[in-house]
């Protein structure tokens, strides 16, 4: 399932720079970490001009929420960095080609909003769903604008982690060794990024690693990076902002469209980590890979 369509794959055998995988798992951490700590800094005079809005004083969990979302840009642009300066490579090497990409990401947008869609279907049908009837957020009409803004910062946040584990990494090591090295570390990696999020369990981290492989499935077949990180923003803002749950253990309570608990078991459910850490994610993803697999079997992926 990973032997075709290697475009990307060889674009990075063109790299200058050809890291092996512990040289290029540990750039990734710098990447990372470096990027944040310089967004902290860069971040800054965002933070301070927003701050003085009437709006975001009367909202700052929303500001704050907002301010750490936008900081991911810095990751994007170290890598940028690496990829053009150093390797040696256009951008469009990672997968970012200009043709269609509006649509390319639209398409994936939409995606990532159906299979979160998916999980909560599943979730109501385990009866792992209750509505929230204390509300202490925006909720519905209300919610629009602050629902709005976060949007961007998701967008920024879930196209900074796919350019790092799927535009930079994957293909990296899969030129060095193979497709199918890249694809399971670079998943794995993706996966291990998360030990530190609060309330985090194992199905988490095994359902996490389970959206990297079916991210990084969609970039080798397609060699489109948009894609995925329409269906990477979408996913996490679904989550949080269209349905009122946490992220990844990461409280969102700044607008929702509908406010949904998790209740019941927590296998199936999620519990206080969310929908990520639960076995309606397992299913969907599972699923979404399996997918690909019949597409692919198909040859529905040649066209591209």
């Amino acid at each position: 399932m990973v032997n075709r369509n290697e475009s990307l794959i060889n674009e990075a055998k063109k790299s200058k720079k050809l890291p092996n995988f512990i040289w290029a798992l540990v750039l990734s951490m710098i990447f990372m970490y470096g990027g944040s700590l310089i967004g902290g800094f860069g971040i800054l005079p965002i933070y301070l001009s927003l701050s003085i809005i009437s709006y975001f004083k009367s909202n700052q969990e929303l500001l704050y929420l907002l301010i750490s979302l936008l900081s991911f840009v810095f990751i994007s642009l170290v890598v940028f960095f690496r990829v053009i300066k150093i390797e040696k490579r256009k951008l469009s090497s990672i997968g970012f080609y200009k043709n269609n990409w509006l649509k390319k990401y639209a398409f994936g947008f939409a995606i990532g909003i159906a299979m979160m869609s998916l999980v909560v279907l599943i979730l109501f049908l385990f009866g792992c769903v209750t509505v929230e009837t204390n509300d202490i957020q925006p909720i519905g009409g209300s919610a629009i604008l602050p629902i709005c803004i976060i949007l961007i910062g998701w967008i920024i946040q879930g196209g900074t982690e796919e350019i790092l584990t799927r535009g930079w990494l994957m293909n990296v090591l899969g030129a060095r060794y193979n497709v199918a090295i890249g694809l399971i570390i670079s998943s794995a990696f993706f996966g291990l990024l998360h030990l530190g999020n609060d309330n985090v369990s194992i199905i988490a981290i095994l359902n996490i690693t389970l959206v990297g492989i079916f991210f990084g499935l969609y970039v080798i077949k397609t060699n489109d990076l948009w894609a995925v990180c329409g269906m990477h923003s979408a996913w996490n803002f679904a989550q949080g902002n269209l349905f009122g749950f946490e992220v990844s253990g990461i409280d969102t309570s700044v607008g929702t469209l509908v406010d949904l608990n998790l209740v019941g078991n927590n296998f199936i459910s999620g519990g206080i980590f969310g929908p990520e850490a639960g076995f309606g994610a397992t299913i969907v993803l599972l699923a979404g890979i399996f997918i690909i697999y019949v597409l692919d079997k198909k040859g529905k992926f040649n066209t591209y």
